[in-house]
């Protein structure tokens, strides 16, 4: 009976620690770049982020990507590790060798952070740090910058920039009204200053100088009646399929 025991505490152990190897840590540095402890605080905020609104995101650091492009490489990382998120996931895929980076979003999260407004703010979040140096400060405000447009998606019903669907913002018609009815005047009150040589007439003969035109024949000619119709693009949404297709949307740059 005892061997029985610690045979099944050995297997038990086994699997435990074939179980920890599978596991996939949201940041990964093969580049070397952040300190053990920074790994920790970054993974950890990470799955407070993930556990919040149900998603998945990757981080990972490389020396090089070797031929690879760096949208197959950020689409692939996404699909294999972290494309089980309820609400889809998202990556951020930092090359050092050729200081590029690369995100990559699912078609989940593509609704959520969109290609148009999402990935370029969340650019606008850590590439600067990128660019000086500051990896901690870059993942860190890469992962504040999906939080914050996850939690801008979960209040308003629709991603960051796009809006819904038919909403007009009352005080924006309110000022274009004004606007339009102040630079109508505006413009009425120069026309007419600059024409005060013209007075009215009561009928349009009456701009006519007599005995100067004579009609002869009556005819109508159209000109340039080549209409050719174009397909109208539906709009909005989220402007998938730019990434390497298959549902990937995402964008990236150099550093």
């Amino acid at each position: 009976m005892k061997k029985f025991f610690s045979l099944l505490a050995l297997m038990l152990l086994i699997t435990f620690s074939v179980a920890n190897a599978a596991r996939i840590e949201p940041v990964t540095d093969k580049a070397n770049l952040l300190k053990d402890t920074e790994i920790e605080l970054l993974n950890q905020k990470i799955r407070e982020v993930e556990q919040a609104h149900k998603i998945k995101i990757g981080v990972a650091f490389v020396k090089t990507i070797g031929n690879r492009d760096m949208i197959t490489a950020s689409n692939d990382l996404l699909d294999e590790n972290f494309s089980n998120g309820k609400n889809g996931g998202i990556v951020l895929l930092v090359d050092m060798g050729e200081r590029k980076y690369e995100m990559s979003t699912d078609s989940r999260m593509g609704e959520r952070i969109t290609d148009t407004d999402g990935i370029p703010f969340l650019k606008e979040n850590f590439q600067s740090d990128l660019s000086a140096g500051n990896y901690y400060s870059a993942v860190n405000n890469f992962v504040g910058g999906v939080d914050e447009l996850m939690t801008y998606y979960e209040t308003n019903g629709f991603a960051y920039g796009q809006g819904s669907s038919g909403e007009i913002d009352p005080m924006a018609a309110a000022m274009a009204v004004v606007m339009a009815i102040f630079f109508s005047i505006v413009i009425r009150s120069s026309l007419i200053s600059s024409m005060s040589n013209i007075s009215h007439a009561m009928a349009a003969t009456d701009y006519l100088k007599k005995k100067s035109v004579k009609i002869t024949e009556s005819r109508d000619t159209f000109l340039f009646m080549n209409v050719q119709r174009k397909p109208k693009s539906s709009g909005g949404g989220s402007r998938r399929g730019g990434h390497g297709g298959g549902g990937h949307g995402g964008g990236g740059g150099s550093f």
